[in-house]
């Protein structure tokens, strides 16, 4: 039997982060790309807790792909979302460079060319002193690379064989469900991200295609989840603000842990919501209490100044002077000090009100 995970545990989850390149092959000679090898100790690992973004990525990453059509899809979506065809002069051959930064979903990647493709890779961190940020840098290349292109959709042939470098999906990698689901989970890892539960509600998928995103948007709306699109400095930003939307979106890419975090802060939120209410209702009634009570004050002093407390009927001297002596106390309260019922206090409060207005209009302006 599974033993579910406790909130600790997924919370530490989503807060772990591989920081350690990995190689596939040898370091490329001669390629015309250079790297900055990218290691990092495990004391500067612990140290650092990624983003909730980054810990979906590396969640979904973590996911174990069985179908070669599966892997064939996710790394259509992504290669046809930041992949980009490279020359490598000095050997006379093609690659595809990516950037990003998580290393977790490059190295998803780069291990599933190798083993459906055959293809070698370079993964390394950058570092960028002038703009203090790192970042990840893959290069894929082999013998097989011109099949990985056009499965992928970067190049594909017409009818008559000409090679076409306009990039599109290829049918083959959305044909079942399952498929889809993995091209889906591949949008994400290379072009989305996702803003911390406790601050905002936030999905975005970001694209410089156009066709790449109406086809994206098209494939997650058959999916029964409604997201907006809208135009950002040049690009197309496929995005979702409602919670329990955001929490379908989770699910479909595979971030189950992701997606229980999620939930649990959106019940936090609906307690502090309900309890803010609550507090707020009761602010509201003592501060209505509070008000009530200075005025029925206000008239008892005037009645008993021109009045006189051993001119009052005792039902009435008795109210009055338990509301002065108890000013902060409720209607309710105010009544079981003296033993009367809370309709009959009330009746005598108003009473006591009605003498003050009497007064009040028989006085000379």
């Amino acid at each position: 039997m599974r033993r579910r995970k406790s909130a600790a545990q997924r919370a530490a989850r989503m807060c772990a982060f591989e920081m350690t390149g990995k190689k596939h092959s040898s370091k490329i000679d001669g390629s015309g790309f250079e790297f900055e090898s990218a290691k990092k100790t495990t004391e500067q690992s612990e140290r650092e807790c990624p983003s909730f973004s980054a810990g979906v990525k590396k969640e979904i990453s973590e996911q174990k792909i069985k179908r070669e059509a599966d892997a064939h899809a996710l790394l259509s979506a992504f290669t046809l979302s930041i992949g980009a065809l490279k020359l490598m002069p000095a050997k006379r051959r093609r690659g595809v460079h990516y950037v990003l930064e998580s290393e977790a979903a490059l190295s998803l990647v780069s291990k599933l060319a190798a083993q459906y493709f055959g293809l070698e890779s370079q993964l390394n961190r950058v570092k960028h002193e002038r703009l203090n940020a790192e970042y990840c840098e893959l290069l894929l290349y082999g013998n097989g690379i011109d099949d990985f292109l056009t499965a992928t959709g970067l190049v594909s042939f017409d009818a008559e064989g000409e090679k076409s470098y306009e990039p599109h999906v290829p049918k083959s990698v959305t044909e079942t469900e399952m498929q889809r689901r993995a091209f889906i989970r591949g949008l994400f890892l290379a072009c989305g991200s996702v803003s911390e539960p406790k601050k905002a509600y936030h999905c975005e998928l970001v694209f410089k295609n156009v066709e790449l995103a109406m086809f994206s948007k098209r494939m997650i709306s058959d999916f029964g989840i409604r997201i907006k699109y809208t135009e950002r400095k040049g690009s197309i930003v496929l995005y979702i603000k409602e919670s329990e939307t955001l929490s379908d979106f989770l699910a479909l890419a595979g971030a189950s842990d992701a997606v229980m975090v999620l939930n649990e802060q959106r019940i936090v939120r609906q307690l502090n919501n309900t309890v803010n209410r609550g507090v707020n209702c009761i602010n509201a009634n003592i501060e209505k209490a509070t008000r009530t009570a200075m005025k029925q004050a206000e008239d008892i002093r005037l009645v008993l100044s021109v009045v006189g407390a051993e001119n009052l009927p005792p039902p009435l001297r008795i109210v009055a002077e338990a509301r002065l002596n108890n000013f902060e106390m409720s209607l309710s309260e105010l009544a079981e000090e003296i033993g009367i019922g809370r309709s009959a206090a009330n009746y005598r409060l108003r009473k006591l009100c009605e003498m003050a207005e009497d007064i009040r209009t028989e006085m000379p302006d």
